[in-house]
């Protein structure tokens, strides 16, 4: 399967490219990586915490308006994540 833009896996890719493919994709690439590696809800959260971390490296190697517009878009996909990321997270019984 390929993974190739941030967005729920259940969204087509060409939508998911469009609309959240723009930015941040290598940070997308390894978040999901993790949601797909899996463990406990404070495994979920420690990802969760390292994409947004990665996200706002990210953004502060741009210059002007678009440092504001990605910081944004950083934290409304780290709140989408944190607030339904659960329905894509692979939880197992290890801690």
């Amino acid at each position: 399967m390929s993974y190739i833009a941030c967005g729920p896996n259940w969204m087509p890719s060409k939508i998911r490219k469009l609309l959240f493919g723009w930015f941040f994709e290598a940070s997308c690439l390894r978040h999901d990586e993790g949601y797909r590696r899996g463990g406990s809800e404070v495994t979920r959260a420690l990802y969760d915490k390292r994409f947004l971390n990665a996200m706002l490296k990210d953004s502060y190697r741009t210059t002007g308006w678009v440092i504001a517009l990605k910081l944004i878009t950083a934290y409304i996909f780290y709140g989408a994540v944190r607030a339904l990321g659960f329905l894509s997270f692979n939880y197992t019984n290890e801690n």
